[in-house]
């Protein structure tokens, strides 16, 4: 069963660093287009920065979840090196269940924040806000599943993880 979470987890992750990479290079392309326009052509284009805030926001968010799949949220590693190895694998643990916790909560926050933007559109574009809003609990989700998983590990595995 671990096995099949393991290999889900580690191809969510793979799609969902290539959806950010996406996200990213439409962000950095929305923004040199409107600064090839505003100081080349002199010619503003008004929805640039709604597409480059719209990228910006799932850029991070995926990003982020990708992160913590990868075992690099923050942590104070030099503490961990000094403890003994029953200690370090149980302060492991406690930290992905706090990184799970938080992902849980982005996942709640961010699907009331997206009802609460449910009705309210960008000025420019005339998108839904709700599509921007919903990079929180997405990402939230996809924190709380990578997070679990690597609880589920076996305790050999966590720390081939961690130490990678």
């Amino acid at each position: 069963m671990f096995r099949l979470l393991e290999t889900g987890s580690r191809r969510l992750a793979a799609v969902t660093a290539a959806l950010g990479a996406a996200c990213a290079l439409i962000m950095s392309l929305s923004l040199l287009l409107g600064v090839f326009y505003r100081y080349v052509l002199n010619a503003s284009l008004t929805w640039t920065d709604e597409v480059a805030l719209l990228a910006f926001s799932w850029t991070i968010f995926l990003f982020a979840s990708v992160l913590v799949r990868g075992f690099a949220h923050v942590r104070v590693t030099l503490v961990l090196g000094m403890l003994p190895a029953t200690l370090r694998f149980m302060l492991e643990r406690l930290n992905l269940l706090l990184v799970a916790a938080f992902g849980a909560l982005m996942l709640w926050a961010g699907w009331n924040f997206a009802g609460f933007t449910a009705q309210q559109v960008s000025p420019a574009l005339r998108y839904p806000l709700w599509l921007q809003g919903s990079a929180i609990p997405v990402s939230g989700a996809l924190i709380l599943f990578h997070a679990t998983v690597l609880l589920l590990s076996p305790r050999e595995h966590l720390a081939k993880e961690a130490q990678a």
